[in-house]
């Protein structure tokens, strides 16, 4: 039994509580600017092993709203594995960290995440999801900018050499 006359000197008032004004309904999808602000290493008594995030969104309407990632990054279940595996690395590279060691080394450095929603599944509701990672776009615009540039004009025997003499890197389909 807890005394809560102790804590608050009288009988605890639920009336006196202001309304929670924090929505929990769904996101909508798109893109927003994020962070990690937790992450914790979990694995299981069968030898998977999961990363769960903390996100958070960090500007606009939903700002300070929170979601969360559970990558399988050891799994028996190969294709589970290098799904999560490639979201770690899209997330990686999408923060500028090179090398990861510590899960830590993700916290607060801001990338875009795109949200999805995930359907109602059995006993749960619809949720909200990371459907990709990706840098900021700033960094993105600046790949997207040289991407853009006119390219170079390549003497046509040199393109050909530099092509591995002008026959495309993948077979043909009949």
């Amino acid at each position: 039994m807890a005394d809560l006359a102790d804590v608050f000197g009288s009988d605890f008032d639920p009336t006196s509580v202001p309304e929670d004004e924090r929505s929990f309904d769904l996101l909508p999808p798109g893109d927003y600017t994020m962070q990690v602000i937790e992450s914790e290493l979990k694995p299981k008594d069968n030898g998977d092993c999961g990363l769960n995030l903390t996100i958070e969104i960090m500007e606009g309407p939903f700002a300070n709203r929170k979601l969360w990632d559970w990558l399988n990054i050891r799994h028996s279940n190969a294709q589970a594995q290098s799904i999560a595996q490639r979201a770690l690395a899209d997330l990686c590279l999408a923060t500028g960290v090179q090398g990861l060691r510590d899960s830590e080394d993700l916290h607060f450095r801001p990338f875009v995440g795109t949200v999805k929603i995930n359907p109602a599944k059995g006993n749960y509701e619809a949720s909200n999801g990371i459907k990709r990672y990706k840098p900021m776009p700033s960094a993105a615009g600046q790949a997207s900018a040289r991407q853009a540039a006119p390219p170079t004009r390549v003497a046509p025997a040199a393109a050909a050499a530099a092509s591995g003499g002008g026959k495309a890197p993948w077979p043909r389909r009949a």
